[in-house]
């Protein structure tokens, strides 16, 4: 069982148009909204490699409604807290045809969601305690951004509940979100590049991990695209690549990652590093963030290469 939090979710929409050119105007032929966030998405992964996942996020208003029949209607189970206020809308804007400055690829609008009302906060927090010693997890995921005014004491609080009732707690965030992450003492945080180097102010991988590692996090896995990920515990480094980048959408291919590396959590570092790799290359074949095909991740296995490290 993995418990997925997301403190931040959004009703996802998704405009699909023939061709997107600034400043024009365009129809829209094709429309679709879902539960979103990337929690959900982490959740859902989950259940597509079989495993059990359970979404927790704070939710409310006319959009809050459609995520939760949207999380019923996949059959994704969930714990919501309820805010009060209208939960953040997140746009895709999908083009057939590529243009010349979006080369074909999706153009996202991220609302940045309403400062939780008091109270709320500590409801998650009380959810997520409540969910780790019921159900037993051996995995807290926290994944995404922080409502406004979110403060550091209150993401330890979150990061502390998993922890608390003996889940490892891997966090997935950026920013100064991801800096309290480590100072938190999360057993694992996975940015990606840009985030990693933006966060810790170095300018290469090995030291934005080494810096993350020294604030406190137990583990650093830094996802970077077509170069896969690297992993770093202060103690072994290890690389892990796909032999060739797959083509096709990468949104929600780090939450497809997170997924298989909370599923692989009792595995050798290095199966757990190639199995994420392979999801996460697998999820980019989707037309959406938040679905793998699990047979096509398992035969991607044979064609992650691993590099391992041992340091001084």
């Amino acid at each position: 069982m993995i418990v997925a939090v997301t403190p931040n979710p959004a009703w996802d929409v998704t405009y699909r148009v023939a061709e997107l050119v600034p400043g024009t105007s365009h129809r829209v032929p094709d429309v679709t909204g879902r539960a979103g966030g990337k929690g959900v998405n982490v959740a859902r992964v989950v259940r597509d490699l079989g495993g059990d996942a359970l979404v927790v996020a704070p939710v409310g208003g006319l959009h809050g409604q459609a995520f939760t029949a949207s999380l019923a209607d996949d059959g994704v189970a969930a714990r919501l807290v309820a805010t009060g206020v209208e939960l953040r809308q997140s746009v895709a804007v999908v083009p057939e045809q590529a243009s010349g400055w979006d080369g074909g690829h999706p153009t996202l609008f991220n609302e940045s969601g309403e400062p939780l009302p008091d109270g709320v906060w500590d409801g998650l927090v009380a959810t997520v305690a409540e969910a780790v010693g019921e159900l037993g997890p051996e995995v807290v995921t926290i994944s995404g951004s922080l409502p406004p005014g979110t403060t550091e004491n209150q993401l330890a609080e979150l990061i502390g509940a998993g922890r608390r009732g003996g889940a490892a707690v891997l966090v997935d965030t950026s920013g100064d979100a991801l800096v309290w992450a480590a100072r938190a003492r999360a057993d694992l945080v996975k940015p990606n590049r840009t985030e990693a180097l933006g966060a810790t102010g170095t300018g290469n991988v090995h030291d934005a991990a080494a810096a993350l590692r020294e604030l406190g996090a137990g583990a650093v896995v830094i996802t970077d695209g077509g170069d896969g990920m690297r992993y770093d515990d202060g103690a072994t480094r290890l690389t892990a690549r796909l032999d060739t980048e797959l083509a096709g959408n990468p949104t929600g291919a780090g939450d497809a990652a997170l997924a298989a590396l909370a599923l692989g959590w009792t595995l050798p570092w290095p199966e757990r590093l190639r199995r994420a790799v392979a999801t996460s290359a697998a999820s980019v074949t989707e037309p959406v963030a938040g679905r793998v095909d699990a047979d096509l991740a398992a035969s991607l296995l044979a064609r992650t290469d691993l590099k391992e490290e041992t340091l001084a």
